[in-house]
């Protein structure tokens, strides 16, 4: 029998975030990642998106664990919902990563797991699996590459990283390690692909503290400073350098505290006592010794960052003189919402720094010379881009070929669409059943691709770009109208003064189509199209708009 692993990505291809990558091995599976993302500004309502796990699900009695590359939500957010269906053997990973894993996950699931705490280093063996955690530099402290041993050589899975020389936390990527895979032999690198079409080197993290320094000179008053609640590297600089000018630092928004917590108890983030305090004490502190640490990079409605440019935020509101300081990058789909935050802190007088040229964020993923590094560094036979959007994916192949690997050993997959390596040679296999769910509360919905139109989030976007009209009918068991229509309109405008106008017509117009449509008036499926085709009808010849019409008709006994 031939020997072979097969390696399925079910998410993070093509796309930014809910990074999932399944390998199958003697009838085996390993789970490395589990993550989720943010909605496109077309979805509305939507909370997040997690890949869908009904291959692995069907096959949960294989599973022999789940491992985490490091703690951020694009690798580890969907990992709760996959864990209402299934017990893996092991969950592992960094101690960041599974504190932040065990923050999220609820006590009736957590009760159940079996964690295990990873260093570099260190080596499992699971099942079919050996595989051994080896550190990289990324923006947050703990990130891993996973090795996978196999009969012809190790696979290669790099997480997120970037060649960061000077690492905030001290603690450089396992360079040697990395080195002797190299000779020992690699059959395949999955590599990460986030930043690859862009040049050079990727910043080192540190650098982004000796920038903030500047801004905190310049600053006259409070600063406002946002990032992702996990980014613990970036966080540490904004409180490094808050001590150095004497301010105080107070953390707003539940992610953000949650994180803090955990990383303060695994001593991963160093805040002394002086110099964080309560939301409850701003008013008592000067407002050049202030710094608000917050989320909302991503002009999400609900963060702490947007609901202040709103002026909505409870505790906090940004005055004249005001610093912002934005340290990230929009996710592709977000630039529109970030840019609005950005113009709204301006017009409250805020000077708000965002673009690259303050320096105040850098990528935590490879660019261009990162991904060589790592291919010369490697020399892999095949090589896989990962994590990142076609684009990326596309720049990645180039480099793999700049660096000798020729263009039938580079594979660009799908989601769903993996590959089996059978006695060392990489080909294609067919896509398992593959997709998304979307997440909104507690309702999960399995969708073959998020680019397809769902109706109830067609009709969402219809509501709030047209307005909505509602039409009640109550009818008789003779067909007749029983009561007078009930209209209402919500989030419409009308021209001035005609509003009343307007909703008497309408209604005058649907007692009409009642009566016209006495022979379908028993098909009240078929009446209700009639009248939300009248109500349009009337709207469009008054304020030029069609609503979104929703018509309820009621039967009287």
């Amino acid at each position: 029998m031939k020997k072979s692993i097969k390696i399925i990505p079910i998410g993070g291809i093509g796309e930014i975030g809910k990074n999932s990558t399944l390998l199958e091995m003697g009838g085996d599976l390993l789970l490395i990642d589990a993550g989720f993302k943010f909605p496109s500004a077309n979805m509305p309502g939507v909370d997040y998106i997690i890949p869908d796990f009904s291959y692995l699900k069907k096959r949960k009695k294989n599973l022999k664990g789940i491992l985490f590359t490091h703690g951020h939500m694009d690798h580890i957010g969907g990992l709760k919902y996959l864990l209402e269906d299934v017990t893996p053997p092991i969950i592992a990973g960094s101690q960041l990563a599974l504190g932040l894993v065990k923050g999220m996950i609820p006590t009736s699931l957590k009760k159940h797991q079996h964690f295990r705490e990873i260093k570099n280093g260190d080596i499992l063996q699971l099942g079919a699996f050996n595989v051994q955690f080896i550190r990289m530099t990324h923006s947050i402290p703990g990130a891993f590459g996973i090795a996978i041993k196999t009969p012809f050589g190790y696979i290669y899975h790099t997480g997120d990283y970037k060649i960061d020389k000077t690492p905030v936390d001290g603690k450089p990527m396992n360079i040697k390690r990395l080195k002797e895979l190299g000779q020992e032999g690699v059959i395949a690198l999955f590599s990460d692909s986030t930043n690859a079409d862009e040049e050079g080197f990727t910043g080192s993290e540190s650098l982004i503290g000796k920038n903030l320094v500047k801004i905190f000179q310049e600053a006259p008053g409070r600063i406002i400073a946002a990032s992702f609640s996990t980014n613990i590297h970036r966080i540490q600089q904004f409180v490094n350098v808050a001590e150095k000018f004497e301010r105080k630092v107070v953390f707003d928004g539940k992610s953000i505290l949650e994180s803090m917590r955990i990383a303060k108890e695994l001593g991963y983030i160093k805040i002394p006592k002086a110099v964080e305090i309560e939301q409850s004490e701003i008013a008592a502190v000067p407002k050049n010794k202030l710094v608000f640490i917050t989320t909302g990079t991503q002009g999400e409605p609900m963060s702490g960052l947007s609901r202040i440019s709103n002026s909505v935020h409870k505790g906090f509101s940004v005055e004249k003189g005001d610093s912002v300081v934005i340290s990230a990058d929009p996710i592709p789909g977000n630039e529109r919402e970030v840019a609005n935050t950005i113009n709204r802190l301006f017009k409250l007088g805020a000077n708000v720094y965002y673009r690259k040229s303050d320096g105040i964020h850098f990528s935590g993923h490879c660019s261009h010379e990162d991904v060589k590094f790592m291919i010369n560094l490697l020399k892999p036979k095949y090589f896989v881009p990962i994590h990142g959007e076609y684009r990326h994916l596309v720049a990645a192949e180039k480099i793999a070929n700049e660096c000798g690997i020729s263009k039938k050993n580079v594979f660009i997959l799908e989601n769903g669409a993996g590959v089996q390596i059978v006695d060392g040679e990489m080909k294609r296999i067919p896509r398992i059943k593959s997709g998304a769910v979307i997440v909104e509360g507690k309702v999960l919905i399995p969708v073959k691709d998020t680019e397809i139109e769902f109706p109830a989030i067609s009709e969402r976007r219809e509501m709030a770009h047209r307005g909505m009209v509602f039409a009640v009918v109550s009818m008789s068991k003779d067909g007749k109208i029983a009561k007078p229509v009930y209209v209402e309109s919500k989030g419409i405008l009308f021209p001035r003064g005609s509003e009343g106008e307007i909703i008497k017509n309408t209604k005058e117009k649907i007692v009409e189509t009642v009566k016209k449509s006495a022979k379908i008036s028993a098909q009240y499926n078929e009446l209700k199209k009639e009248i939300e085709k009248t109500v349009k009808r009337v709207f469009r010849e008054n304020v030029r708009k069609t609503p979104a019409v929703f018509v309820a008709i009621i039967k009287k006994k």
